[in-house]
């Protein structure tokens, strides 16, 4: 546990992959809600919460919320804050893979422009650490 907690890199993939994990979770459990006439949308999202999809969603959200707390305690924010944009790249590749999502020509790039700027932040967090 020790090397793992002294891994920026490893805290902050783990904690993308948790809240990722969280988010496929969430839709999967929502897909199942039954959005009944007449009853607003915030209704049908609270009465989802007792879904087992919708409760283990949550609880891989709040995991990494703690474990983003200990992140933050030992990594700046300028550099963990953007890497967390990792997140947007794995929800679009496993929703793509696990939900038959459809991914764009547009978004595809965009995802290449997103892991070109985590690598730079990468390299100038390790620049940093290395100090």
């Amino acid at each position: 546990m020790a090397a793992f907690t002294s891994s920026p890199i490893a805290m902050i993939l783990v904690n993308v992959m948790l809240a990722t994990i969280g988010q496929l979770f969430l839709k999967s459990g929502m897909k199942s809600v039954d959005m009944a006439r007449g009853v607003s949308a915030l209704v049908s999202a609270i009465r989802a919460i007792p879904n087992p999809m919708v409760m283990t969603g949550f609880i891989l959200y709040g995991i990494s919320s703690v474990l983003w707390l200990v992140i933050l305690k030992r990594v700046p924010l300028s550099l963990a804050y953007p890497m967390i944009s990792l997140s947007y790249v794995f929800v679009v590749l496993l929703s793509a893979a696990i939900l038959r999502e459809r991914i764009t020509l547009l978004t595809a790039f965009g995802l290449v422009l997103i892991c070109a700027g985590v690598t730079l932040i990468g390299i100038g967090m390790n620049a940093v650490t290395a100090k």
